[in-house]
């Protein structure tokens, strides 16, 4: 019986047809444009399928039979698929193999390299599989599902009744024909020259399974368009040192050596063949000890008469060695066979729980004879004392072998882990690059990311998952942007990169105290590029109480902290009021200016060495631009690789490629900019300064308050008032650090109530009464009411600055 992408037919026959090959191009570009998340979810629904009692019980003779496996060996084997098909299982290997699974379906970027990426599929894979367990072919057909390939099973004469079982099931079950018609499984007499010709010219690529000469059989004359996976014999072994096994017990050793043996009869290509025991651990009584473990051991499956024959074999041959060599031989018929023999170079065992015994005198000695067989070696289990392993493991992987696991695991190997020394999915993909740059095409200002594109964009267009974030805007009513995960990732990726530039390294402890939740992004953003960095992070928030604060900065002695200015400076306040010996040498800020009054005190309360930009960044185009250890404040280089920045009226115009959902073009940023000299740090990316904001948003207190705000005010309380300006200053009171907030207006006639005008405005702010107390606000504002045309204006132009920020 065959399946043919979700039919059944009598006969391979049909892979002659050229229909059948026309039908497997068609289905080629269908799983293609799949999901790697759809594919993840059917397979992990259909793993609970596999949950069920009746659906094992249906399965367990037939497996008994064909695999010769015990029924208990079978049921524990059946048990492993619900695992192997399940979501976290799946999501690991695909992140082990792509770090990013979008990359499977859609162009990603590197940060490193600036390229976008794709994992595109190799198309079609013929999976030459092997008899040993039954389990692999449908592991085999999963790394095809995970790469969105068409797979053709040819499965081994020893194991054809549980891939189809497995292809029916998945039939009944996928419904939608998400993976069921994207694969066929086939079955035909090994060494049929005319089959293995056309499949060879067909396919693309060859996952080959198994024996050498089957190996070698795919590797001739083979089309240079193919590539050939091969996965040929193997063998595997364990060691133990005479120090690890100091103060051990020896039964629990020798049952977790046991442990490794006697899954699928000694038959997976992990399962260990030889065991080294090194000098001075008494190999016979370890033998003794070893042979009543395997006693105690659970009983394996029916002896065939080729691996009766095998055993018999080995028998002999230890018999002799005992008489001859001063070899030793403990064997239980139909259960297991030890023979510890002085030849010290690895060799097979005849396999069904048998084991040969060697010894070594040291890392090197071991090396030595292993290392010519390097092109077999595959896993090895070990016992060593900590103090010992990296020379051991660092000698031993330079013999070929391909993995290592602690005695007693190395059956069920690690999610993620290479096998044979590959990662396997990506070897069934081509990796495509878009060599992407910023290219500017004279789009007009706004034309992209405007407040009609948004509407659009989250009203009609349906986004991936993802992040919603919000802005204050220059309107005064949230605007909400949407970030895919895989933008957000990229974007805290140049944050790392701006933190790196400037000094932050792995094991540092840090102090998060931008503000969290409310829609915002900073505190994720910092948390995630600093967990990428390895710091060790404090995430307090903005918003926690000072006196916590205060609490955590003396506990944990941070060495960096990132935050608002002003929520950094009251902090520092408050800790110099508590008479607090605090030292942080570093201080990010971003959010608000960082004047040199506010650096200058908290470079005396905090002893701050250096104060840096966490980066210059908005909510709709992501990070903008890094400052290294030469800029000075406001300072920044650009991403140029990544953003086009221009400056037109002073205003800095962005063109951001960071951004796939909601692309940024010739985004009107509000913020006043001006070109710099290269810089002395050797950076070819352009730099250029921050010069305060050209729109109606001022930052003070923590908060932004809206200049439309204060206008709205004046004109509620006197229709006649339509000049003003705003100044802010700063000044220094016993001590401490005081932002100051100067009204000037034009009035004929009497000033406005003072007490009424600073209600009427504090009532139309949304920050200020989120932010600060009413009676705080009124002591920090000082309202100038002036006659007509007293405020000063420009003598070239005779506009006026709306907003004086002299705090820098």
């Amino acid at each position: 019986m065959n399946y043919w992408f979700g039919e059944k037919l009598e006969n391979s026959s049909a892979i002659k047809d050229p229909s059948f090959w026309k039908e497997t191009s068609k289905r080629k570009l269908e799983i293609s444009k799949t999901p790697i998340q759809t594919i993840i979810n059917l397979l992990d629904a259909f793993s609970l399928h596999w949950i069920k009692p009746s659906t094992i019980n249906d399965v367990v003779p037939q497996l008994v039979q064909e695999s010769g496996f015990s029924e208990k060996e079978v049921r524990e084997t059946l048990a492993v698929l619900p695992t192997l098909l399940n979501r976290e299982s799946l999501e690991k290997r695909v992140r082990a193999e792509f770090i990013h699974s979008e990359v499977l379906d859609e162009f990603y970027k590197n940060p490193h390299t600036n390229v976008r990426v794709r994992a595109v599929p190799a198309g079609v894979l013929l999976h030459v599989t092997a008899g040993n367990v039954f389990l692999s072919s449908i592991d085999s057909l999963v790394m095809g599902f995970l790469t969105k390939n068409i797979s053709l099973l040819k499965v081994s004469s020893q194991n054809k009744f549980f891939p189809q079982f497995f292809a029916e099931e998945l039939n009944k079950f996928d419904q939608k024909k998400i993976l069921s018609d994207k694969f066929a499984i086939l079955h035909w007499k090994g060494g049929d020259k005319e089959i293995e010709t056309l499949v060879k010219s067909k396919v693309n690529t060859i996952i080959a399974w198994g024996g050498e000469e089957m190996v070698e059989s795919y590797r001739k004359d083979l089309p240079k368009s193919v590539k050939l996976l091969d996965f040929g014999p193997k063998i595997s072994f364990q060691f133990i040192t005479r120090a690890a096994l100091t103060h051990k017990n020896i039964d629990v050793v020798c049952d977790k050596i046991v442990a490794d043996v006697i899954p699928w009869d000694q038959s997976a290509c992990s399962s260990p063949q030889n065991l080294y025991l090194q000098d001075g651990i008494d190999e016979k009584s370890f033998m003794n000890s070893l042979d009543q473990a395997f006693k105690r051991a659970p009983q394996g499956g029916k002896l065939s008469e080729d691996e009766a024959t095998e055993i018999l074999k080995e028998t002999y041959r230890g018999h002799y060695s005992e008489l001859m060599e001063d070899g030793k031989i403990l064997s239980t018929p139909e259960s297991h066979l030890l023979h510890a023999e002085k030849n010290k170079y690895i060799r097979p065992s005849p396999l069904h729980r048998s084991l040969i015994l060697k010894t070594f005198k040291d890392d090197k000695d071991l090396y030595e004879h292993l290392e010519p067989f390097s092109y077999y070696l595959q896993s090895c289990s070990y016992l060593v004392n900590e103090d010992e392993k990296n020379d051991y493991l660092s000698t031993l992987a330079q013999t070929g072998i391909k993995r290592f696991a602690p005695l007693g695991t190395i059956t069920w190997g690690m999610d993620g882990a290479p096998h044979d020394g590959r990662y396997v999915l990506r070897e069934l993909v081509q990796f495509i690059g878009d060599e992407m740059r910023v290219v500017d095409y004279g789009e007009e200002i706004g034309a992209i990311s405007s407040s009609t594109s948004l509407k659009k964009y989250f009203n009609e267009i349906p986004h991936p998952n993802g992040y919603i974030f919000a802005s204050g805007g220059t309107t005064g009513e949230p605007k909400f942007v949407h970030f895919s995960y895989q933008e957000f990732d990229f974007m805290t990726d140049m944050l790392a990169t701006n933190l790196r530039a400037q000094g932050v390294e792995k094991g540092m402890t840090v102090a998060n105290l931008f503000v969290a939740g409310n829609l915002w992004s900073s505190f994720m953003a910092v948390e995630k590029a600093l967990e990428k960095i390895g710091a060790i992070q404090l995430p307090i928030g903005g918003l926690c109480s000072m006196d916590n604060i205060l609490t955590y900065l003396k506990k944990f002695k941070p060495q960096v902290i990132m935050g608002i200015p002003s929520l950094l400076v009251l902090n520092a306040e408050h800790g110099d009021k508590s008479g607090a010996d605090i030292t942080i040498p570093k201080v990010f800020y971003a959010g608000e200016a960082l004047s040199p009054m506010r650096q200058e005190y908290l470079q005396k309360i905090w002893k701050t060495e250096s104060f840096c930009s966490a980066g210059y960044a908005s909510v709709d185009a992501g990070v903008i631009g890094y400052q290294c250890s030469h800029c000075l404040p406001g300072e920044h280089h650009l991403f140029s690789d990544l953003v086009d920045l221009k400056i037109i009226d002073d205003e800095a115009i962005i063109t951001s490629i960071c951004r796939n959902t909601l692309p940024i073009v010739n985004y009107r940023s509000g913020d006043r900019v001006s070109w710099l000299p290269d810089c002395t740090c050797g950076r070819k990316d352009k730099r250029f300064k921050l010069m305060g904001r050209i729109d109606n948003v001022i930052q003070i207190w923590s908060c932004r308050l809206l200049v439309n705000d204060v206008e709205r005010s004046l004109k509620e309380m006197h229709h006649d008032v339509h000049t003003f300006q705003i100044v802010i200053k700063e000044s220094r009171e016993a001590n401490v650090v005081r932002e100051k907030l100067e009204l000037h207006y034009e009035i004929s006639g009497e000033p406005l109530d003072s007490e009424v005008l600073m209600e009427t405005i504090y009532k139309h702010s949304r920050d200020l009464k989120d932010t600060i107390a009413f009676e705080d606000f009124k002591k920090e504002v000082i309202l100038v009411p002036t006659g007509r045309g007293k405020i000063g204006r420009n003598g070239r132009t005779g506009k006026i600055s709306i907003v004086l920020d002299q705090r820098h």
